[in-house]
């Protein structure tokens, strides 16, 4: 393995002109000095710093759908956005709403999802888990609502549940993949 001494950037042989050839030299010399850990930190780093505008374009595009604003007053632009009336809404999906649902599950969020976890698969496995189980649980939610099974309010209820669920298994998973990445150092 490479010490960080030994790297030497060679200038003024014609080999490496100008700044950002010097720069691109010193970076690869100092590749052997970064450690594994901080690879993978910067490689995961990339992924979400390329992956992020992907996917909050798709999610806003989804907010913006017909149906996502048609059914917007029933569940809210997001599960933080509830209010107490849509929490408690006994009334079950018509059946404009549950094509609408079907609609917005299909055409913008399924699309969404797909990207997400193809994201999530650069990344680590475990994301991946999380991310995918969720979705199973939300898309079992949504064909609860458009079977008329279950209520508006026991909907955005369970949804509610779900996305905290995920976020507290990303978290925990992220902390997971950090420490064994401490641990690697």
């Amino acid at each position: 393995m490479r010490r960080c001494s030994e790297g030497r950037v060679e200038r003024g042989h014609g080999v490496l002109r100008g700044r950002a050839s010097a720069l691109l030299a010193a970076l690869i010399a100092l590749g052997g000095c970064v450690t594994k850990a901080q690879q993978e930190v910067s490689r995961i780093q990339g992924i979400a710093a390329a992956s992020a505008p992907v996917l909050d374009a798709c999610w806003a595009h989804a907010v913006a759908s017909p149906p996502h604003q048609a059914l917007k007053g029933k569940m809210g632009d997001n599960s933080d956005a509830l209010t107490l009336a849509m929490k408690t809404n006994a009334e079950k999906a018509t059946p404009e709403e549950a094509a609408q649902m079907l609609s917005l599950q299909w055409n913008y969020l399924a699309p969404c999802r797909k990207i997400a976890l193809e994201s999530a698969g650069k990344v680590h496995p475990a994301i991946v888990a999380v991310l995918a189980e969720s979705y199973a649980k939300a898309e079992a939610n949504s064909a609860n609502l458009v079977a008329y099974k279950i209520s508006w309010g026991e909907f955005v209820t369970e949804n509610q549940a779900i996305v905290n669920q995920r976020r507290a298994e990303l978290l925990a998973a992220g902390e997971s993949i950090q420490r064994s990445l401490s641990e690697s150092k």
